[in-house]
């Protein structure tokens, strides 16, 4: 049954204020764990997650607010569960920045902690709906406020975060595969499936790989798994458990059908998508540049104005790690302003293309990305003006063309020059004009041209001291995962994922908070 907390309102001898020196007290107000209890902690709505529970049956839950800060300082300060409650019961920072007053106030178990996360979750997979992403931006608003921030420029990056899985070949994949739906049979459901291919699960199986090539382990393997797949096909007490959806995946994903049998794929055949270890069915396969991720991407945007005393992170998106660039920066945009307004966003060339340009134009934000992919052209025509849709109407150097037109089928201008125009221009060396008989020709199409103008914004002086803001996101990202755990989640499932990804962020906008509160606390130096 939800029932909201209520701070405790009496006074008690056992109250830190009165045990404590009036110098401690202050440094509890003034730390951390006071800056938490004020922002975090009393900006947190427990009514968002009132449907979890019951209306009127079963005990009075635990408070959610004391749970929910205790999650983020979970992932704050990066430690187990054992150490969080050993903190909550014994440490009076946590005490203080959950709005405890003394020791032994309340207690806290284990399965209490657990039953929440998995309420949660269900919650979420049933409705679709994720409360923490309402409790993030309530409290960024605050944080916001709190630290006078600029939000106009923001700078967006993503990271790989490894999924919390061992590595498995495509053997020892579908052995655990059939492996963990054999353990969810009963004695006679197995009994239906013949010995031969129950081998799998012997310790003769090792002798058998040793013996045999991986082309041919891998046809066997799938025939096998596939003919269990159909034995179980129309028994509708297995066909609807997770351990069958994850044998048929593996059957589809790693095999072809011939005219004979089922045939393995080639290895460079497999889809990044593909299951990777069925304790995380959401964990993908990706590789950039020499190194390969199993897992997930993390894509943040965060606050880059140099007037800023500290930069705070926005906005925070986890997906399986085959989700691009251009894919968070579409998705995110129109969030993102409606939280924190941009003007402009600081990006590399991978979220910068025709789609994230449309994106951008919908909330009057500009792309700024620090360089373009592809390799500069030799010439430029950012210098050409155009009749939108009609022609060109001048050169870099003002010339008119004798002719001009729009190719609209491929988006392309072209124009003719006297020769006469071109002798002796001093952006002859720059320019994409070519000689012909009669005349001087330029085409383009529209994609180069816009483009090509850019390259030109992007090189001018007031552009420069934005993107190199950009660099600073990564050093976010490192802190990220050098203080509080980002290289790898501890948890499996996206779900679970993206609710640590706002967990980590809410904490390290706090830490950023304490920053910026602690400069505006310092007394001005006289000179």
């Amino acid at each position: 049954m939800f029932k909201p907390f209520k701070e405790d309102e009496n006074v008690a001898f056992g109250d830190f204020d009165f045990n404590l020196p009036q110098s401690l007290v202050e440094e509890l107000e003034q730390g951390w764990a006071g800056k938490f209890k004020t922002h975090i902690f009393d900006n947190i709505d427990e009514y968002k997650f009132a449907d979890m529970y019951s209306e009127d049956n079963g005990r009075p839950n635990f408070p959610v607010k004391i749970i929910v800060s205790l999650e983020i300082l979970k992932h704050l300060f990066d430690i187990s569960d054992k150490e969080l409650l050993e903190s909550f019961h014994c440490d009076i920072r946590f005490m203080k920045a959950v709005g405890l007053k003394r020791a032994g106030q309340l207690t806290l178990g284990l399965r209490t902690l657990y039953d929440f996360r998995e309420n949660l979750i269900d919650y979420m997979n049933e409705t679709g709906e994720n409360p923490l992403d309402e409790i993030f931006d309530e409290l960024l608003a605050e944080f916001i406020e709190a630290a006078d921030l600029d939000t106009d420029i923001q700078r967006m990056d993503s990271t790989m975060v490894k999924a919390n899985i061992k590595h498995l070949s495509r053997i020892q994949l579908m052995r655990k595969v059939f492996e963990n739906f054999v353990r969810k049979l009963s004695d006679s459901q197995k009994n239906r499936i013949h010995k031969n291919i129950l081998q799998i699960l012997d310790d003769s199986f090792s002798e058998y790989l040793s013996n045999h090539d991986k082309e041919d382990i891998l046809n066997n393997l799938l025939g096998k798994l596939n003919s269990v797949k159909d034995l179980f096909k129309n028994d509708e007490s297995i066909n609807d458990t997770k351990v069958y959806h994850h044998l048929v995946r593996v059957v589809e994903e790693q095999s072809i059908e011939t005219a004979s049998q089922l045939k393995a794929k080639d290895d460079a055949d497999i889809e990044s998508s593909s299951l990777q270890n069925p304790n995380d069915e959401d964990a993908t396969f990706r590789k950039k540049g020499m190194k390969s991720h199993q897992g997930y991407s993390c894509n943040i945007s965060e606050t880059a104005s140099p007037d800023n005393s500290v930069q705070m992170i926005i906005d925070v998106s986890v997906e399986p790690n085959i989700n691009s660039d251009v894919n968070f920066l579409n998705n995110r945009l129109e969030e993102i302003n409606i939280k924190a307004p941009v003007n402009k966003l600081v990006v590399d060339g991978a979220y910068y293309g025709s789609d994230t340009v449309n994106s951008a134009s919908k909330t009057d934000t500009e792309i700024i990305p620090t360089e373009l992919t592809g390799s500069n052209p030799k010439y430029s025509t950012a210098g050409f003006t155009l009749s939108e849709k009609q022609g060109v109407i001048s050169c870099p150097m003002g010339k008119v063309p004798d002719k001009d037109k729009y190719l609209e089928n491929s988006d392309t201008y072209a124009a003719w020059f006297e020769k006469e125009d071109c002798e002796g221009c001093e952006f002859r060396s720059e320019c994409p004009v070519n000689e012909q008989k009669k005349s001087m020709t330029v085409r383009f199409t529209q994609t180069r041209h816009d483009r090509d103008k850019l390259r030109a914004k992007l090189a001018g002086e007031e552009y420069q001291e934005i993107k190199n803001s950009r660099a600073a996101v990564e050093g976010t990202f490192s802190a990220l995962k050098r203080s509080q755990g980002l290289d790898k989640f501890k948890v499996t499932g996206l779900v679970k994922a993206k609710c640590s990804s706002l967990y980590k962020m809410i904490g390290y906008n706090l830490k950023q908070l304490v920053r910026a509160l602690k400069m505006e606390s310092k007394p001005e130096v006289c000179t």
